[in-house]
């Protein structure tokens, strides 16, 4: 019996587990651009929530739970260094240049983009070895 109990709460965590540190990663680093301008709007956690369901595949539940755990780890990040070499790590350049396609729509969510989001979205796409024209033609494709 007791080790029945000890699979159904091992299964229940791995259910948790199955949003992955990429996710986690991606959902950071959004968190970071949402975060710049000193303030996460609920427009801009709404258009997460999207996007991790559309674009992550995750269900509600798990966007909800992934943007939460992204914000409690965002408030004891001091350095995106490991969440940028696991992107680096894991996606190609058309991934990479989609993530800051959503970060752009993130800075946008509130009609206005704020210089600081400006700066961290292209922190980010130099961080990512994007080209300039990548964040560029990011920037303009959300308009």
């Amino acid at each position: 019996m007791l080790n029945f109990l000890k699979k159904i709460f091992k299964k229940k965590d791995q259910e948790k587990e199955t949003v992955s540190d990429i996710n986690l990663a991606c959902a950071i680093i959004l968190l970071e651009v949402s975060y710049s301008d000193f303030e996460i709007k609920e427009v801009e956690t709404d258009k997460m929530l999207k996007f991790f369901e559309t674009d992550l595949n995750l269900s509600k539940d798990k966007s909800i739970w992934l943007n939460e755990e992204a914000q409690k780890l965002h408030k004891d990040t001091n350095c995106l260094r490991k969440y940028i070499k696991l992107i680096n790590d894991s996606y190609t350049k058309e991934e990479k240049v989609n993530l800051i396609n959503i970060a752009w729509r993130i800075a946008r969510a509130d009609n206005e983009i704020d210089k600081y989001e400006e700066h961290r979205i292209r922190k980010i796409s130099e961080l990512l070895y994007l080209n300039h024209s990548d964040f560029i033609k990011e920037k303009i494709n959300t308009n």
